[in-house]
């Protein structure tokens, strides 16, 4: 009896979201910064946790059906994370207002009447400090923001994206485009075991900030393919598509006496 481990081509071993440049490209106003993070009761986290985690469901099945239909994924599996989704997009948030902050927002499904940023701000504070852990080695995900040199961002901004994001910050001259991008790529290189070191190609250099979420994932199998028992054969699709994929021997089946 031969049965599949079958996974297509996984349509990223190494998932990365990239936002650049969404706060801005050009050079024109911007808000840098909210206000700091204050204490507040448990009971007032737990109700914006609930609500944050709420929202994230709904954009999490949002994203995916997008992701689905999307031309390039057809016939394709899907790898991503939801949450590094939105932790990103609700750290873009921070620097935002206006119509900016309302489509983020909305975008996210966070309802403004019930969720203040520092709420946001919290919840996310609250969720990443749960879920992040420094020891496992085939899982790893993060935040981190490069932000020209001439653009000053407000202390709070930075501030907010540490506490609460876990963002690594940097300092980079954009209009040296090939460097930037070199520091860049090296960056996430690094955080995803060498599986993307070509992320950024063609760097505008009126970028004002850039901001990546990254996450790398090595999967294990819990029972694993035995080399002497595994062989290419063909593979049942559906009824009309066969392909050539790795079988492996689950177990000898000796003719009945």
């Amino acid at each position: 009896q031969y049965w599949t481990r079958k996974y297509g081509p996984m349509r990223a071993a190494v998932g990365l979201w990239v936002l650049s440049a969404v706060i801005c490209v050009g050079r024109g106003h911007h808000n840098s910064g909210r206000e700091n993070l204050k204490a507040v009761p448990d009971t007032e986290v737990d109700i914006s946790v609930s609500l944050v985690n709420e929202a994230n469901k709904g954009f999490s099945f949002r994203l995916y059906r997008k992701l689905a239909a999307h031309a390039d994924s057809q016939g394709e599996n899907i790898f991503f994370s939801p949450a590094s989704v939105s932790a990103a997009l609700a750290a873009l948030s921070v620097g935002a207002q206006g119509e900016t902050h309302r489509q983020l927002f909305s975008g996210l499904g966070f309802n403004s009447i019930l969720l203040m940023q520092t709420d946001v701000d919290q919840a996310f504070q609250t969720f990443l400090q749960s879920t992040n852990n420094p020891s496992q080695e085939h899982a790893s995900k993060g935040t981190a923001v490069f932000v020209d040199n001439d653009f000053k961002p407000k202390p709070e901004f930075l501030q907010t994206l540490k506490q609460s994001y876990f963002a690594d910050g940097f300092n980079l001259d954009f209009t040296k485009a090939t460097e930037s991008a070199d520091a860049i790529n090296k960056y996430v290189a690094e955080k995803t075991n060498g599986k993307i070191d070509k992320l950024v190609k063609d760097l505008d250099p009126s970028t004002v900030m850039y901001l990546i979420s990254y996450i790398y994932f090595k999967g294990k199998w819990v029972t694993r393919f035995d080399p002497r028992l595994t062989k290419k054969d063909d593979f049942n699709v559906d009824e009309n598509t066969k392909v050539k994929s790795f079988l492996s021997q689950k177990k000898n089946i000796s003719p009945s006496n």
